[in-house]
């Protein structure tokens, strides 16, 4: 009797015990098992960035056609930045072209990107150029006019009346046509470049 009564006691005691939890880790000498994660918000790129990165395009243009390009947009503001993906400074500087374009919105600020990707070394094109270019102007949802020049870009330098042979540069029309100013090298801030944008807009 004594010997039924204590195995009665064990039972109770035992069947009184929480089961482990599944997620909780194994115990000493066995494998934890691994955790359940989340994804990261920031491994996938949210919808509204593919959807903007889908409208991005680039096209090649010689010297004439640029220039075509700029006098379409007369009545706007211009802002033509001149960059290379091999440009440093001009690859810090360009995301203050996308946002001087969403703050004024395209009826009244014409933005236009031209790539001296190209530099005319021997068998080199224009085209070859034309996949890097893309996905860095897609990385910046540059939704504007996006050119690659078809002239090597020392040719171009004089053409556009550079006055230092090296990007980055940022031509400013005013709603003539006219170049109100050029900003080249260190002076191609779009903090100095927006303060213009605003006085030739008023």
């Amino acid at each position: 009797m004594k010997h039924a009564a204590a195995l009665f006691v064990m039972f109770a005691i035992v069947g009184c015990q929480k089961p482990p939890s599944p997620a909780a880790p194994a115990q000493a000498g066995g494998a934890a098992e691994p955790a359940t994660q989340l994804p990261d918000e920031n491994d996938a790129q949210p919808a509204d960035d593919h959807a903007q990165a889908d409208k991005v395009t680039v096209e090649i243009k010689d010297f004439d056609g640029i220039q075509e390009l700029i006098a379409s947009k007369r009545g706007k503001v211009v802002v033509m930045d001149c960059w290379s993906t091999y440009c440093g400074p001009c690859v810090k500087e360009f995301p203050g072209l996308v946002a001087l374009g969403k703050e004024y919105g395209p009826d009244k600020l014409a933005c236009i990107s031209l790539s001296f990707n190209f530099e005319g070394g021997k068998k080199e094109t224009p085209e070859e150029h034309k996949e890097a270019v893309l996905e860095f102007l897609q990385s910046q949802q540059a939704t504007f006019d996006n050119v690659i020049a078809s002239v090597p870009s020392e040719t171009l330098y004089q053409q556009l009346g550079f006055k230092s042979a090296s990007v980055p540069a940022i031509f400013v029309y005013d709603r003539e046509g006219n170049i109100a100013r050029q900003f080249e090298g260190g002076d191609a801030k779009y903090s100095d470049v927006g303060k213009l944008v605003a006085k030739l807009l008023e």
